[in-house]
């Protein structure tokens, strides 16, 4: 009589058990411009299609994940897959103990940081400031490392949530291109210009070199890398607004302006504040920051 149980057949259930739940328990609201890419949706839940979409995967990939079967999944898509689904610690670690047969490398306490270890402590000051902003607020290191961010950085932009380098993120991550508007002529094109011209500053910078590398690996990012047409300026202007869609607001797009400083006792690291694009009301005497307002801008047909 043929063996009925097999030795990998619970460690494949688990993953399926695990991935599933959490793909009908999320609510797509949550993901900024998930409405916009999928179209109208009510209730939780995710098919395993649109689950591939926001991953910028073939839904075969994401199922042969789901149903747990043997394939080398790379550690960035998993970790995509965390951060889309919004496994707990439990779940993530699971997942990748029965992916990779070793412990995930940053298993922790459950719910994520605020803040990740600087190389550089920021100073009272600098903390307050970012802290006490209403707006998205972070500090980011010479290699796009995140450092300090604020609660409404990490309610805007949940990938902080999870360490994720900035330059990384913006240029490689299907999630960003999701979540931007004008992803390549706003947001690409800019950054792409300043990694360029950062390299040719600091080219001996091993740091930077492995984000650059990161990035020139994506297919879509090395073709902008390539281009004889980027601008010669790499910060766009602050007064220049971009838009962008945020958790469970819809398709409706948000005009912003991001305003970057450097940080006189820091000076390799740079301040970034998310602000509304036009004038808005002042913020509400409460512990929590008010949402980037809408006002004036049209809604996605």
């Amino acid at each position: 009589m043929p063996e009925t149980n097999s030795p990998d057949l619970a460690p494949r259930t688990t993953i399926t058990r695990i991935l599933r739940h959490a793909r009908r328990r999320i609510d797509p609201h949550d993901i900024p411009g998930a409405a916009a890419l999928l179209g109208p949706h009510s209730g939780p839940g995710l098919t395993q299609d649109a689950v591939a979409q926001l991953l910028g995967v073939s839904t075969k990939w994401y199922r042969n994940l789901e149903l747990g079967k043997p394939r080398t999944f790379s550690k960035t898509l998993l970790e995509r897959v965390r951060r889309i689904l919004a496994l707990t610690e439990d779940e993530w670690e699971t997942v990748w103990q029965l992916t990779y047969g070793r412990p995930a490398p940053d298993a922790g306490e459950e719910g994520a940081p605020a803040r990740r270890p600087a190389r550089q402590t920021p100073p009272p000051a600098v903390r307050r400031f970012i802290e006490s902003q209403p707006w998205p607020a972070y500090l980011r290191d010479r290699h796009w490392e995140v450092s300090l961010f604020n609660r409404a950085a990490g309610r805007d932009f949940p990938w902080m949530l999870y360490g994720t380098n900035v330059a990384v993120w913006v240029l490689t991550y299907p999630e960003a291109r999701t979540q931007l508007i004008r992803w390549e002529e706003d947001w690409a094109i800019p950054m792409i210009a300043e990694l360029r011209l950062e390299a040719e500053r600091r080219g001996n910078d091993l740091g930077l070199q492995a984000v650059i590398r990161t990035v020139q690996n994506d297919p879509t990012a090395r073709r902008l890398w390539d281009s004889p047409d980027l601008p010669a300026v790499s910060h766009p202007s602050a007064a220049q607004p971009r838009a962008l869609y945020l958790p469970r607001q819809g398709t409706r797009e948000f005009l912003v302006s991001v305003l970057t400083m450097r940080v006189e006792d820091m000076p390799s690291y740079r301040l970034t504040v998310i602000l509304p694009a036009r004038d808005t009301p002042s913020a509400p005497a409460s512990t929590r920051a008010p949402t980037l307002r809408a006002t004036g801008v049209k809604q996605s047909s």
